[in-house]
């Protein structure tokens, strides 16, 4: 770890700390007296198994783009990625990593592997815009006031919505070929060029386009794959939600299921856009704490809530994803990818 990430860790630890002296959530624990284990393991397992739909919807549009991976060596590469990921919280790293290590583990070229990622991510997007859209659609309709500012939620469904629009656009090829043609040569050497193909003859990303066009063509033959791919993504994102719910019915506090999507949804937009703090360390907790607070629980419970949530859909997961990113290497591909200055 560089001098840089070791600061930004000491300081989420740091903000970790004070958050936790400030919101107090193990009064919220002595107040509970009686923890139900089996409610919070039932939220664990659930958690887990949406880990697993993340790399398995993965493997399904590689298999659709016809790459050839294995369900095992998909999971592998997802943890590995979203090991690195917590230790370098940069936008779009869990991609990045999957591009390069499917490229290399599966001898596919890199217009697959990017594809791949993107169309991976893009789903992911779509199943956050529907999951909140829908929540609060259907709070309208049954004539409840969103938990949350209208706003935010509003704003947290058109940053999904306009995502999926960034993703789509980058995987066309018409307008990939017209942007590199229109850009100026710094952007072509500082951004497409990046991404080049060392295997192919040609230089530049001029290979990559051809082979994203017969990726995407391949993945619309595929439109079950397509459906079942998504469908698991639907489920990991929920994943997260549910665990937060059932979290709180642990500690016998009964919340609405909108109050925990849309609180869930903001860790989710804050978890997107942090690129300091490794893992967000006390930077999500509070997100989700403050959401919960707004929504009417009390300070100490709220936080108790949020502690137990992130210990689920974090550091549990951490301890399945963490063996396998050493086994598989991730310091060396560290190394290789980013020391060179990729």
């Amino acid at each position: 770890m560089d001098k840089r990430a070791l600061a930004f860790t000491l300081i989420g630890i740091a903000f970790f700390l004070v958050y936790l002296a400030w919101a107090n959530p193990f009064a919220a624990f002595a107040e509970v007296g009686r923890f139900n284990v089996g409610v919070y393991a039932l939220a664990a397992l659930i958690d887990q198994i949406g880990l697993i739909f993340f790399a398995a919807s993965w493997y399904l549009i590689l298999r659709a783009m016809k790459v050839n991976l294995t369900l095992w060596g998909a999971m592998q590469l997802s943890f590995t990625s979203l090991f690195i990921n917590w230790l370098i919280p940069l936008p779009l790293m869990t991609e990045m990593v999957r591009a390069y290590l499917v490229k290399d583990r599966s001898g596919s070229n890199l217009g697959k592997a990017l594809s791949s990622v993107l169309v991976h991510r893009s789903y992911y997007n779509i199943a956050f815009g529907l999951i909140i859209g829908g929540t609060a659609f259907v709070t309208i309709a049954s004539g409840r006031e969103i938990p949350i500012n209208p706003g935010v939620c509003w704003f947290l469904t058109a940053f999904a919505i306009l995502s999926v629009a960034v993703f789509s656009l980058m995987l066309n090829t018409r307008v990939l070929t017209y942007s590199y043609k229109k850009s100026p040569a710094w952007v072509r050497q500082r951004v497409f060029d990046r991404f080049h193909d060392p295997e192919s003859v040609e230089e530049g990303f001029n290979p990559v386009f051809a082979d994203i066009g017969e990726a995407m063509s391949s993945l619309r033959a595929n439109m079950g794959i397509n459906f079942i791919a998504f469908s698991m993504l639907l489920f990991h994102w929920s994943a997260g939600a549910i665990t937060a719910y059932l979290s709180a019915e642990a500690l016998g506090v009964h919340l609405d299921v909108p109050t925990v999507v849309f609180a869930f949804a903001v860790v989710e937009f804050l978890q997107q856009l942090n690129f300091f703090i490794p893992s967000g360390i006390g930077l999500l907790d509070a997100g989700l704490t403050g959401v919960f607070v707004l929504a009417g629980v009390p300070l100490s419970m709220a936080a108790a809530i949020s502690l137990l949530t992130r210990l689920a859909t974090y550091w549990f997961e951490v301890v399945i994803c963490a063996p396998i990113a050493f086994n598989y290497g991730y310091k060396e591909f560290l190394t290789k990818y980013f020391a060179s200055g990729r």
